[in-house]
């Protein structure tokens, strides 16, 4: 059965009409239904997109830099590589740790460790006297950007009016692959090119380049203390007063509001409190959360696999073909602007489409990119347009199966849950640039884009295995019904 409740229009806080199915709206879902989209949702969207775009430089860095660390080093690529490995593999570590800290004791206290974490590894890479500490301290910065994606996730999915989820998560897409993924290869052609001297060169430069990269995120932990928590995960913790609080934030519609948000408003009651579950990384991988995690992860390996391969490779590939360093870095930041049109697109379809139909579809025109800039990519053009074509269809993948992740799993789990199916994908990050070498050294640049053809023509049998969430309440979708009472 269905009833007619006051809505706020997508843009202002103007009052609209929309029917909403009453079995999948709780007072919470109704609540933040009502809310909608304001000044308040669009700051709090800011301060997760700028943890991202820091995330977005760390993990391009390796890469960008690599050549300058390999002669401050005397290491070769498989060790460079190794470098890389260490960063995914924190970020794994980071991811679970990050996701546990979340669904136990909060949102927001996750994210504030995550980047105070990220910023002390960055600095002990700043400062690496050999290799083996650069290892260490990479591993550090990993740890530190590891739950921060998927924390964000979920706590952005749990406070944003249902019509609004898709295309807002697919957002943080946009910070951090998008305009995060251009500006980190503009940003260090400036560094190492026009500004490598005035670093002291390249036994220097790249020590400044990480510390550039470290303290600017500390103002966005001081910035993030007026980020309010949760109300799904309060009120899953049976913290109603708190939950309303947060509520009474989230519509105060002025950024003030923010920090002075008046008198607690009443939008939820004890009776809105979930059937309760355990936070516990056992339930990511039992009934139906564990047929989620296999077809999602799964398809997260192939995705998230060839993104780090290519974005780690992608200079080294360059160079090989005899462009010098500065010249690949800015191909590669040309190609991104295929990355960011990509989650674009992304962001409009997650709002218009199904998931499963937009994640197969992408997969099979990155197949297909793939394929293309393998056999024909041979001039410095096609290098350019094929590799945007491909940047682009990457990215929408990416971002639709971000947006997918945090929409399979209850509260009590929901950052657990996203941190598993994105770890997945973080150990294909550790673990395919090494597959890619191999081809790289039998088949050069093709065998590296053959492989990642396959992987995506497997992403598609993965992706049709996940549950369609599109235009449902996280409720509908994931939480158990409250028995009836009289």
């Amino acid at each position: 059965m269905s009833h007619t409740i006051p809505m706020p229009s997508p843009s202002t806080n103007t009052v609209t009409t929309e029917t909403i199915d009453a079995a999948a709206s709780p007072g919470l879902t109704a609540a933040l239904d009502r809310i909608g989209f304001g000044r308040v949702q669009a700051a709090l969207i800011l301060l997760l997109m700028a943890g991202l775009f820091f995330d977005s430089l760390e993990q391009n860095s390796t890469g960008a830099m690599g050549t300058l660390l390999k002669e401050s080093f005397g290491i070769d690529n498989s060790q460079l590589t190794m470098i890389n490995t260490a960063t995914v593999i924190g970020g794994l570590v980071g991811r679970l740790i990050g996701g546990y800290i979340a669904d136990r004791w909060g949102r927001r206290t996750a994210l504030s460790l995550n980047l105070l974490v990220y910023t002390l590894g960055g600095l002990i890479s700043a400062a690496a006297v050999n290799y083996e500490t650069l290892l260490a301290s990479r591993f550090i910065v990993g740890i530190g950007l590891g739950g921060e994606f998927t924390v964000g996730l979920a706590i952005l999915a749990e406070i944003v009016a249902t019509r609004h989820r898709g295309s807002l998560l697919a957002t943080l897409n946009i910070s951090s692959g998008g305009i995060g993924n251009i500006a980190s290869f503009g940003f260090f052609w400036l560094v190492l090119g026009p500004f490598n001297d005035v670093l002291g060169g390249n036994d220097t430069a790249w020590r400044w380049t990480y510390v550039l990269l470290a303290v600017p995120a500390v103002l966005v932990v001081f910035f993030r203390r007026y980020l309010p928590e949760s109300p799904r995960f309060l009120l899953s913790k049976g913290r109603v007063e708190d939950a309303n609080k947060s509520l009474t934030r989230l519509a105060s519609g002025t950024i003030s509001g923010l920090r002075k948000p008046g008198p607690t408003q009443q939008f939820v009651t004890a009776a809105d409190i979930p059937i309760e579950t355990k936070s516990s990384y056992i339930e990511v991988f039992k009934g139906e959360n564990l047929r989620r995690t296999v077809a999602i992860g799964a398809a997260s390996w192939m995705s998230f696999g060839a993104q780090v391969t290519l974005l780690f490779l992608m200079p080294i590939l360059l160079v090989s073909r005899g462009y010098s360093l500065s010249d690949s870095l800015v191909f590669t930041m040309i190609m991104n602007v295929g990355s960011l049109l990509g989650a674009c697109a992304a962001s409009y379809l997650a709002g218009k489409a199904p998931r499963r139909l937009t994640v197969s579809v992408a997969a099979v025109l990155g197949c297909i990119s793939a394929i293309l800039f393998a056999s024909f990519a041979n001039t410095t053009a096609l290098i350019l347009i094929l590799g945007m074509t491909f940047q682009f269809f990457t990215m929408m993948l990416n971002t639709m199966l971000s947006v997918w992740s945090p929409e399979l799993f209850p509260t009590s789990v929901r950052a657990m849950g996203a941190s598993v199916v994105n770890g997945i994908g973080n150990v294909a990050g550790a673990v395919m640039p090494f597959a890619a070498l191999f081809f790289f050294d039998r088949a050069g640049v093709a065998g590296v884009f053959l492989m990642i053809a396959v992987m995506y023509a497997l992403l598609v049998v993965a992706a049709r295995f996940g549950p369609e969430t599109f235009g449902k309440t996280l409720e509908a979708v994931t939480e158990k019904p409250v028995p009836a009472t009289s």
